[in-house]
């Protein structure tokens, strides 16, 4: 790493409490301000999130970092491996994408990424396993879960307001069951949900955290099948194995209300595959995404240039559309066995290009070169040769030799770190490609961990992956897809796509 001044950085740790091996909180700060002195960076400041969980973002220090990255201080984020970031790639990408507007950097203290073009494989490939390997560990506590509800326990999480738990089961709690009835009863009446709360609170209806009743709490009430005995768990569904608050009939009679009055969703029940790496070729802007709602009043999702307010004349693009043709391009990839062979070489060699061992070699050298002084000294020192410069050539050769045996000490303990073989890499892919099919997360670690840029030209679509071609036929870079109309959606005559 080149010598500049003023290269100012902050370590961010995490330790997570649902983890039997973990390195310390204390352990990531060492290895993390060894790496800034070797490198020439200040540390300014540490943000340490204790007992929480990667795969969200929901963390109070990550989230002061980010609010302080703002500022414009410093130019680094140090941690001791990238899955201490974040190990979902949707939250991972999302926060690089608000960190390079800063001119922020995130590095790993303990895995070989270098800074140039070549470690965007690597570092895509590394993330995405932690977040692959995380959703594996979600798979198995989910089917123990699973196990429970099946007996007709409670699998955990909020329990229903008019409900208690009782060894592991759901029992009616007599004194809030009446306030469910009641809400059911007023909305199927015609109500409003907020005279229904005005009703609810008069009445002494609290949640269980002793807070008045809430609109999100209210519309929950009102379409929790639960309140009929219905076992509902991911695609399990049973009923009668929960005593009933509500029967059949009224709950079938307020669904029937609700669809009448049922609003279209917002932005955010809509997951953008290509949030942070989709841009205009008219004018290199980002594309994000946003909604629009027909006369029909049907909800449609689509990309929009950022600059299209400031006279940039590309259209609106469709979401689903768009997000299809770049996934099955980018699928089709990794369903080569050759294609994720060559992949996984080039990740391969760009860990192997950062070995650190010679450096070590050198430090031991250097070592026996500085003791063969010192004991020639001490020879001198014996024999009756004292002097105050043989004196303090002894304690300097003493204070080199204690720095030089740290440095080899630390330098010994960064060259065990975590390399990712290549037999890794090519089933990590494989992998991938098999789960797709039945669990839309997956998309998003294919998508972040192959993809660099999607560009959207007049009618093209340019994917440029994180991979070199280096000539190999399987492993073209850049992908270009022709593209119609069809894939856009209406610019002036409204929010709906083109009749075929």
């Amino acid at each position: 790493m080149e010598n500049k001044e003023n290269r100012y950085a902050v370590i961010y740790a995490r330790y997570s409490s649902d983890r039997q091996r973990e390195e310390s909180i204390e352990g990531q700060l060492r290895i993390c301000e060894d790496f800034a002195k070797r490198n020439n960076l200040k540390v300014i400041n540490t943000y340490i999130d204790r007992a929480q969980t990667g795969r969200s973002d929901r963390r109070p220090e990550f989230q002061h970092m980010i609010k302080d990255a703002a500022q414009k201080h410093f130019q680094f984020i140090l941690v001791y491996k990238l899955n201490r970031f974040a190990r979902s790639r949707y939250d991972s990408s999302r926060y690089r994408h608000i960190l390079n507007g800063y001119g922020v950097r995130i590095m790993s203290a303990t895995e070989n990424i270098p800074g140039d073009p070549s470690g965007i494989l690597l570092e895509s490939v590394i993330e995405g396993l932690a977040e692959f390997y995380s959703a594996e560990l979600a798979e198995n506590v989910l089917r123990g879960m699973t196990e429970n509800v099946l007996e007709g326990k409670w699998p955990g999480g909020p329990v229903p307001l008019g409900y208690k738990v009782v060894d592991h089961y759901l029992q009616i709690d007599e004194t809030k069951a009446p306030y469910v009835r009641q809400a059911y009863r007023l909305y199927i009446e015609g109500h409003s949900l907020s005279s229904i709360i005005r009703e609810l609170t008069a009445a002494g209806c609290l949640t269980a955290n002793g807070k008045p009743i809430s609109m999100s709490t209210l519309d929950r009430m009102l379409c929790n099948e639960r309140y009929t005995g219905t076992l509902i768990w991911r695609d399990i569904r049973h009923a009668n194995v929960y005593p009933v608050i509500i029967d059949p009939d009224t709950y079938a009679a307020a669904q029937a209300v609700m669809k009448r009055r049922k609003k279209t969703r917002s932005n955010s029940d809509y997951n953008f595959l290509l949030s942070g790496k989709l841009y205009c070729a008219h004018c290199g802007a980002l594309m994000s995404g946003t909604s629009g709602t027909s006369r029909q009043g049907v909800r449609y999702y689509y990309y929009v240039c950022a600059s299209r307010q400031n006279a940039c004349d590309t259209g609106y693009i469709r979401a689903d559309r768009l997000e299809d043709k770049v996934f099955n391009a980018t699928l089709r990839i990794i369903n080569n066995p050759k294609a994720i062979e060559a992949i996984a070489k080039q990740a391969m060699a760009v860990q192997k290009s950062q070995d650190v061992s010679f450096e070590i070699k050198a430090l031991k050298d250097n070592i026996k070169d500085l003791e063969k002084k010192l004991s020639n000294c001490m020879k001198a020192v014996d024999s009756g040769m004292i002097s105050s410069t043989l004196t303090a050539r002894v304690q300097d050769y003493e204070r080199q030799l204690t720095f030089m045996r740290e440095d080899v000490a630390r330098k010994e303990l960064l060259d065990q770190r975590d390399f990712v073989d290549q037999e890794t890499i090519e089933f990590f892919f494989h992998s991938l490609a098999k789960r797709v099919a039945n669990d839309d997360r997956y998309k998003y670690i294919i998508v972040t961990a192959l993809i660099q840029a999607v560009i959207i030209h007049e009618h093209a679509v340019e994917i440029r992956f994180n991979y070199r071609q280096q000539n190999t036929p399987v492993l073209q870079n850049p992908v270009t897809l022709e593209c119609s109309d069809n894939s856009r959606m209406v610019d002036h005559q409204g929010i709906e796509p083109w009749t075929p």
